[in-house]
């Protein structure tokens, strides 16, 4: 997924402006048993620190984090506004995954941020009891940030996936590219409640349902 007639960026020029910190907290490269490659840090560093590495890093060459242009956008949108510009200088400590339309970082407080091209809920729908909690959501231009709460992934059962699917469904929507053994595509939080990690895998029905549930919200305010 390319962006085209990207302006003003040079991401080489960006790195060298910012490689002023402390080499410590140089980034490290790790790779998951699924061979994915993520990068970590011995101490926290700022989220712009960590945008600039992904750019710099030739390795990460998949989904968003190989999107370099699009990641030196979110830099640029992000540093527009006074109020998103606060989320540039949160404290992280990995990247911790990223797909076509969003890029996952743990932050220093034991939650995580993320970072979209785009609303990442489909049709602009609501949180619902099967998302992620989100503690915190903003945007400038095209780049949205979400701060959520940091989930467990470790021996998932493979029944729990039908588990959030019956969420899902009770709450009115269809599963999208979420299949039966989708273990990665769910986690579990501290107090034991099984949550979707990735919204783009609950929709609306038919694009009928997301309009009548619009205005029906619409009504209720």
């Amino acid at each position: 997924m390319k962006i085209q007639n990207i302006t003003n960026l040079n991401p080489q020029k960006i790195i060298e402006k910012n490689k002023k910190y402390n080499r410590k907290c140089a980034p490290v490269l790790d790779k998951t048993n699924t061979g994915v490659l993520l990068i970590t840090y011995s101490r926290p560093v700022t989220l712009k620190q960590a945008l600039l590495d992904t750019i710099e890093t030739k390795e990460l060459k998949c989904g968003l984090a190989g999107e370099k242009d699009i990641v030196s956008r979110f830099i640029k949108d992000l540093s527009r506004k006074k109020d998103t510009n606060k989320i540039l200088k949160r404290k992280v400590t990995k990247l911790s995954g990223y797909g076509t339309s969003a890029m996952v970082f743990d932050t220093a407080d034991g939650k995580v941020i993320k970072l979209t091209n785009g609303n990442h809920f489909p049709l602009n729908r609501p949180i619902e009891i099967f998302d992620v909690p989100v503690y915190l959501h903003g945007k400038s231009r095209k780049t949205h940030f979400y701060v959520e709460e940091k989930l467990f992934q470790h021996d998932m059962p493979v029944y729990w996936v039908d588990t959030v699917k019956d969420m899902i469904k009770s709450a009115g929507y269809k599963a999208y590219d979420f299949f039966d053994y989708d273990t990665h595509q769910i986690g579990i939080s501290k107090n034991g409640r099984l949550y979707l990690l990735d919204p783009e895998c609950a929709r609306y029905k038919t694009v009928f349902n997301a309009l009548f549930d619009k205005v029906l919200r619409l009504l209720k305010k």
